[in-house]
C-alpha cells in the first residue's frame, strides 16, 4: 500500500499540468467504533468461560483522533487525496468477580488512505471514495500488568461526505466519514482545514 501511494503521488505531481489547485488538509475526528452490547456480550462469556463468576463490561464508543493530508487537483471539480488517518483509542472497562478483577482494554490505530474527491458543482457538498490500509494493536491492563498486542491490518473501502463553504480555496470543512474494517466498520465526523499551496 505504501508503494502504491508513493507511486500515485509521484505520478500525481508529474502530470499534474492544469489549473486546478493542490492543498492540504487536516482536522480533528471524533470517531464512533461500532461496539454494540452484543460485542461487549462475547467479551463477558470468554471470561466466564475461563472461570470468572461474572463479568460486566462497558464503553462509550467513541475516541478522538485525526487526520493529514494532501490533496491533488486534477480538474476543477475532482481531486486525488493521500492522507495519514490516526483513528484514536477505543476502551473498554470490564470489572469481574470471582474473583474481583479491573480490566481495561485499549485499542488504537492508524492508516493511509487515497481517494478520489469529487466536488458537487457550486454547492459546497463534496463525496470522498477511496481505500484505507489500516493497522489495530491493543493493550489489555490488568492488576497484574498489561500486554499489548497487534491485532491485525488489512485495505479496505473508505468514504466521506462533507461540505465546504462554496466559492473559497481554503477554508473549514465538516464531514462524516465511513471507514470498513474487515467484517466491521467505524465511522467519524471531523472538522477540519484544507489551504491551497
Amino acid at each position: 500500500m505504501k508503494k502504491i501511494l508513493t507511486i500515485m503521488i509521484a505520478f500525481i505531481l508529474i502530470s499534474n499540468t492544469s489549473k486546478a489547485e493542490n492543498y492540504v488538509f487536516g482536522g480533528g475526528k471524533l470517531f464512533n467504533y461500532g461496539i454494540t452490547t452484543s460485542d461487549l456480550q462475547n467479551i463477558n462469556t470468554s471470561l466466564v468461560s475461563l472461570g470468572f463468576s461474572s463479568s460486566t463490561s462497558k464503553t462509550d464508543n467513541t475516541g478522538i483522533g485525526f487526520d493529514l493530508g494532501l490533496g491533488f487537483g486534477i480538474t476543477d471539480a475532482f481531486a486525488i487525496e493521500a492522507g495519514y488517518v490516526n483513528y484514536g483509542t477505543l476502551e473498554i472497562n470490564t470489572n469481574t468477580t470471582g474473583p474481583v478483577e479491573n480490566i481495561k482494554t485499549e485499542i488504537t490505530g492508524n492508516g493511509l488512505t487515497l481517494a478520489g474527491k469529487f466536488d458537487l458543482a457550486d454547492s459546497g457538498v463534496f463525496v470522498k471514495g477511496g481505500i484505507h490500509s489500516w493497522d489495530l494493536s491493543g493493550k489489555v491492563s490488568t492488576s497484574l500488568g498489561s500486554s499489548s498486542e497487534a491485532l491485525g491490518s488489512g485495505e479496505d473501502p473508505y468514504f466521506s461526505l462533507g461540505y465546504k463553504t462554496p466559492g473559497s480555496s481554503s477554508g473549514f470543512t465538516f464531514s462524516f466519514d465511513y471507514y470498513a474494517i474487515d467484517d466491521g466498520d467505524i465511522s467519524s465526523l471531523t472538522l477540519g482545514y484544507s489551504s491551497v499551496f
